[in-house]
């Protein structure tokens, strides 16, 4: 799993991001409240963020996937935040914060947990060595930002193993085809073998994983469908910087 590529999310990928949740801010925060999936992964995201008092959400864009009134404090994490709209109102412990999952603000260290919910699968470069380079620079900046005993929750995704592979095949004409044909931004979806190497070989401990069960239905490219129509499955993460 060796890649040598310095990576970097594209221009084009990030505008699209940027755009495409910002167009689809509150139609997107309806789905994940109404969704029966995203009522499971809600649930599984709040007991893992249990004690945890000073929390960074990264690519957080705005939307909550978890309870947030047990938390002390909460720093949201994204892009465009300067472009949400000024009518839009946050819970008291919530300060949001505009930058990047790949260069995190400097002042913004020593948490007792960090989280991303549906972020890795958009991190998205010119190539797979690309995206898996900024994945793992995702990864050292989250443990950069931790304190020591800090917890890392990733809610991602995931693919099996044989759609991960036919997906690395596919990327480039597909990334082209996908940004010339419509509006979601391309992502890449990773399985979940691969991820919690890469999170182990991050450097933190205590790595585990469990499957979360699909409802009826889910989000895909920004589209309800049916759950059994996709291969996807989310998968909760939880690590320890060491």
């Amino acid at each position: 799993m060796e890649n040598n590529s310095k990576g970097g999310q594209t221009p084009m990928s990030a505008e699209k991001n940027v755009k495409f949740f910002l167009d689809e801010y509150q139609n997107y925060k309806a789905q994940v409240a109404s969704i029966d999936t995203y009522a499971a992964i809600s649930l599984a995201v709040s007991r893992k963020l249990e004690g945890i008092g000073r929390l960074l959400d990264i690519g957080n864009g705005g939307v909550f996937d978890y309870d947030t009134s047990p938390i002390g404090e909460i720093i949201g994490l994204d892009l465009f935040l300067d472009n949400l709209s000024g009518d839009i109102r946050f819970p008291p412990n919530v300060k949001m914060v505009q930058g990047s999952a790949l260069d995190i603000p400097r002042d913004l260290r020593d948490f007792d947990g960090v989280v991303m919910v549906m972020l890795v699968h958009h991190l998205v470069g010119k190539t797979i060595k690309d995206c898996i380079a900024n994945t793992r620079l995702m990864l050292s900046e989250a443990r950069r930002v931790l304190r020591p005993g800090g917890k890392l929750i990733i809610m991602e995704s995931c693919v099996p193993t044989w759609f991960f592979n036919f997906e690395k095949v596919v990327f480039v004409p597909a990334t082209f085809l996908i940004e010339k044909t419509i509006k979601h931004p391309a992502t890449l979806q990773y399985s979940p073998e691969f991820l919690f190497e890469m999170i182990e070989r991050a450097g933190f401990t205590e790595v585990k994983r469990e499957n979360i069960p699909k409802g009826k239905y889910v989000i895909q490219y920004g589209v309800k469908v049916p759950s059994w129509a996709t291969p996807v499955q989310p998968v909760l993460f939880s690590a320890v910087r060491p």
